[in-house]
């Protein structure tokens, strides 16, 4: 670890939650904030620590690491420091045990030559960095990587008189997480004004008052080295050359769940019926098993003789697979999510046509904002432990190629909206310019 000489850079604490759908889009935010001369120290443990590789290799003079020891903590397994290898039950768990940090990263400020004026922290997951910021006299701004309309179902409900039907009676860290994201001085959405605006402004008129926020998404991925993820079982020029021989654009169907799910034994059957069927060109990325807990013994394993049955068709990966790449190669048509923000963001900039399987957390909100609102995607199936049918969603793979479809010209109108808003004058890229304004003035 370095330290900061200029003392002139606005000098900033990123403390990332280590979950690939939050912890890279931050990644994205502080490539941004960088770009715009910002100067930032981020929080990692060692195990999380090669996912900044690529941020820290393109920016060596204004990006640093405290690297820390991730604390134990009874029921988090002993060597996992990654939600990528828990079930989302673990959630809370890994917020605690973070907190832990709460002292070392005091003392750490205190002995900085130029230490930071702000921490940029994950907004619901990072509840205990606002104390810490209270404790050292700077501001904590949150950063929530879900659109505004997610927000504010969630508030909502949080703040319901609904009783026994309130989804968060009885969880009190989710309670004080969405005080403390009320309590902070600002909040960074990776979300766009075109796309969100009547909820950005119902977030500010209903929660939030007199806390700025900036709406800066999508946050596009980094130019260069994009792996982004663990180790994989195919390399990425072989990914890529396969695509590049596919003759006809648009052709191929991408099935990937993000770095969370894991589908179980009769899922992965359905889903490999589905894509035998349909007889479209795919890629299916398969996520290893969790190693932090105990799983079933066909959890996410392909059925015998698939891979035999669809050789030269269709291509499974096991692991880490290069998302944005793939999304964006010309011969990728469609793409089968779990609808995670992040990878909803992806696939649209991609000019791909998304067909959502919503499953946990915010993918059943930005099922509805996708499909039922902005009719840009469409709903194949929906629940954690649901079982597609396969007839059905073979037809529906089969279909989604198909260049008629009125949801893939929705998604190009929608793709356009947000490059847009990136672009120098565009609304997401004034607001990264105001939200560092903003930094430097305090």
């Amino acid at each position: 670890m370095t330290s900061f000489t200029n003392k002139k850079k606005t000098h900033i604490l990123v403390i990332p939650y280590p979950a690939q759908g939050h912890m890279l889009p931050l990644m994205d935010l502080s490539n941004q904030l960088a770009i715009r001369g910002v100067a930032i120290t981020i929080l990692a443990t060692p195990k999380n620590l090669p996912i900044l590789d690529p941020l820290l290799s393109s920016h060596p003079h204004s990006i640093e690491t405290l690297l820390l020891p991730f604390p134990q903590h009874p029921s988090v397994p002993a060597g996992v420091e990654n939600m990528q290898e828990l079930p989302i039950s673990f959630l809370l768990h890994i917020l605690s045990a973070l907190a832990k940090l709460h002292d070392p990263i005091l003392a750490w400020f205190h002995s900085h030559p130029s230490p930071p004026t702000a921490i940029i922290s994950d907004s619901f997951l990072s509840t205990w960095t606002c104390p810490l910021a209270r404790r050292l006299g700077i501001r904590r701004l949150g950063f929530a990587p879900v659109h505004a309309s997610t927000l504010s179902a969630w508030w909502g409900e949080i703040e319901s008189n609904n009783g026994d039907q309130n989804i968060f009676k009885g969880h009190k860290d989710i309670l004080e997480s969405h005080a403390a994201t009320k309590a902070s001085d600002g909040l960074i959405l990776n979300t766009l004004e075109d796309l969100d605006r009547g909820s950005l402004d119902h977030l500010k008129a209903t929660f939030l008052g007199q806390q700025p926020i900036w709406a800066v998404g999508p946050l596009l991925p980094m130019v260069g080295p994009t792996k982004r993820g663990g180790d994989s079982s195919m390399p990425e020029e072989v990914v890529m050359a396969w695509l590049d021989s596919c003759h006809m654009d648009k052709s191929v169907v991408y099935v990937g769940f993000g770095s969370q799910v894991t589908l179980t034994g009769i899922q992965m059957e359905a889903l490999a019926d589905a894509l035998d069927r349909s007889r479209v060109r795919f890629i299916w990325v398969v996520k290893d098993p969790m190693r932090g807990v105990q799983v079933a013994s066909n959890q996410g394993v392909v059925p015998l003789g698939f891979e035999d049955r669809v050789a030269g068709r269709g291509l499974v990966i096991r692991g880490w697979a290069p998302q944005v790449a793939i999304l964006g190669h010309r011969a990728v048509g469609s793409y089968l999510s779990h609808c995670g923000w992040n990878s909803a963001l992806e696939g649209l900039l991609a000019g791909t046509l998304l067909l959502a399987w919503p499953m946990q957390a915010d993918h059943f909100e930005n099922a509805k904002l996708l499909v039922d609102k902005l009719g840009v995607a469409i709903r194949v199936c929906e629940g954690l432990d649901t079982v597609p049918d396969s007839v059905n969603l073979a037809k529906v793979l089969a279909e989604s190629i198909s260049s008629t479809r009125h949801e893939r010209a929705q998604a190009m109108e929608l793709r356009k909206v947000a490059l847009d808003a990136t672009k120098p004058c565009g609304s997401s890229y004034v607001a990264l310019d105001e939200l560092v304004n903003d930094l430097d003035d305090r």
